[in-house]
């Protein structure tokens, strides 16, 4: 069964944010190439909002996964659900940069600024949507061990194959 699992948290700042941006991205990239699971992850103002897709099983463990990570806290799971198709296939984990739509998305909902633990059930499948279309920010991969603080490049094309 696919399964759609959705979250919110905050960065726990105690490093470089573009180095751990470049971490997590790089082995959420790698580990769900390996489990086929596929998402999105946006992050703005302290805070992230991530999207998984794939097997219940696989999903449901990387969630425990990411749950153990240092860099985040006050995780919240704001949506399962159940899919019959995935809509991020394209990427093993796109990555939205903050951007207008997204603000507006927020704007629009009241909100100064990115909030995402602050939206409705109905709001998380319209943002979701929204990071559907939005362009996805490509990022330098790096070895997470071998981090040498540059974080990710900005406009830099690597994409995953």
């Amino acid at each position: 069964m696919l399964i759609q699992l959705c979250y919110t948290s905050k960065r726990e700042e105690s490093g470089d944010l573009l180095s751990d941006l470049s971490q997590i991205l790089t082995s959420a990239m790698r580990f769900n190439q390996k489990h086929n699971i596929c998402g999105v992850l946006y992050y703005a103002n302290n805070s992230f909002f991530q999207c998984l897709e794939g097997e219940k099983e696989s999903v449901e463990k990387t969630f425990e996964r990411i749950q153990q990570d240092q860099r985040h806290k006050a995780l919240h799971v704001v949506s399962t659900k159940e899919v019959f198709e995935v809509n991020f296939s394209q990427w093993s984990m796109k990555y939205v940069q903050k951007n207008k739509a997204v603000d507006l998305f927020f704007k629009q909902r009241g909100f100064d600024y990115f909030r995402p633990e602050r939206l409705t059930e109905t709001d998380y499948n319209e943002l979701v949507n929204c990071l559907i279309s939005a362009e996805n920010t490509a990022v330098d991969q790096q070895d997470p061990k071998e981090s040498n603080n540059k974080g990710y490049k900005r406009g830099y094309v690597n994409y995953i194959s």
